[in-house]
């Protein structure tokens, strides 16, 4: 199949199934007795677009996906965050892809033969747990969670936080960044281990809320581990290579969020126009006002210009590799949800009151883009690194 008939085939499944039952997944996670697993819808969809090869887009045909590149991924990306559960329907929530990459790249045989089908087929699900409460996002070398070595055993003490996914039934498995070696150099400190969500001294604390939205069925809870034990061969990779680990699948976690609040922007589009055609004030469409047209304007030409930052950057990533770009990929951190909530907020501007109600997907998109300039690293973090390089770059310049 052709890039560009996957494209049609995955626009299609949005356009046709996913956004037409927003609706009724709302009302079935209303309604249920367990919020914290798949809606039936959900797992219908989900079905369907495994049966019809919509699955795992960016990892390799061996682990059950479509084995496409950075770039060929990407419009994907964007088409998939149409909807706010969008990706998913497609395995290919972006947790799932980069913890599927880690373990296939740097996890030990006996942890693949029991972690990695399953999570690539869908059957379970796995969270990242990397934030601490007292500690500062902005520098994660400063983690204090303790992995201690005892004999054949890793001993687990401390307090994650805003595990994302955790809260759901499917979540399975934990991939844990904690300090080994408290002493060592800032960036040898941590290790990654894999520990079964069943193991004994695990208690699943508080369901964080993102402007009142606990984000069901995934949901974000701390995690609290008191003398939890795992074998030492669950360790991913080296000891004191956490973060570095935790550092190599940034590239397609990066294009993938760009790319997706580029989606939401596209969706929030396609909300204020539909509003503003059927919309009558006054005798006339609110269409036929320049306020309107203005904010239309505007939406178009700021979501065009990110897109195409966004498309160039991965472009450059397979061309050139992630040094060559790691300005690029800070500045669409900071870009791209920014672009997505100002048109958001015109949406929800013009639709009144329906723009602040689940009456439309809006309010909740513009929720889970707000925290997109937090989490993974702050704007302001992003951009102090955009800063620095272009003054290394400039000041390279005046002496050549």
């Amino acid at each position: 199949m052709t890039n560009d008939k996957l494209l049609r085939q995955v626009e299609a499944f949005m356009h046709d199934r996913v956004i037409p039952t927003e609706i009724e997944h709302h009302r079935q996670l209303l309604a249920a007795d367990n919020r914290w697993t798949y809606t039936p819808i959900m797992r219908q969809l989900r079905a369907e677009a495994k049966a019809e090869g919509l699955w795992n887009f960016p990892l390799p045909e061996d682990l059950g996906g479509r084995g496409l590149s950075l770039t060929q991924y990407a419009p994907i990306c964007e088409m998939m965050n149409w909807c706010n559960h969008g990706p998913e329907l497609f395995n290919c929530y972006t947790g799932t892809i980069s913890n599927a990459v880690t373990l296939d790249t740097h996890a030990p045989d006996h942890l693949k033969d029991r972690y990695l089908k399953p999570l690539t087929q869908g059957d379970v699900r796995s969270t990242i747990s990397i934030t601490e409460r007292n500690v500062p996002s902005s520098d994660p070398t400063e983690l204090q969670f303790e992995i201690r070595r005892d004999g054949e055993d890793y001993v687990l003490n401390g307090i994650k936080s805003w595990a994302t996914g955790a809260a759901m039934n499917e979540c399975s498995f934990i991939l844990l960044l904690g300090a080994t070696d408290p002493d060592a150099p800032r960036h040898a400190r941590h290790s990654l281990v894999l520990v079964p969500m069943d193991t004994a001294g695990i208690t699943k604390g508080r369901i964080e809320t993102v402007m009142g939205y606990d984000d069901a069925p995934f949901g974000h809870c701390d995690l609290i581990f008191d003398d939890v034990r795992v074998p030492a061969e669950n360790l991913i990779g080296e000891e004191g290579h956490g973060f570095v680990l935790m550092q190599s699948t940034l590239g397609v976690g990066r294009i993938q969020l760009g790319m997706g609040a580029i989606g939401t922007a596209e969706r929030a589009m396609m909300e204020l126009c539909r509003w503003a055609d059927n919309r009558i004030i006054g005798g006339e469409p609110l269409a036929a006002r320049g306020v309107v047209t203005d904010a239309i304007a505007r939406s178009r030409i700021e979501i065009e210009a990110a897109r195409a930052f966004i498309l160039q950057s991965a472009h450059r990533m397979e061309q050139d590799g992630m040094k060559a770009v790691r300005a690029d990929i800070a500045a669409l951190k900071v870009l791209a949800p920014a672009v997505a909530l100002k048109v958001l907020d015109r949406a929800m501007q013009f639709h009144g009151g329906a723009g602040l109600s689940w009456d439309t997907p809006l309010p909740e998109m513009w929720a889970h883009m707000r925290t997109v300039r937090i989490g993974e690293g702050a704007d302001e973090v992003h951009r102090e690194t955009v800063a620095k390089l272009e003054m290394r770059r400039q000041a390279e310049r005046r002496a050549a």
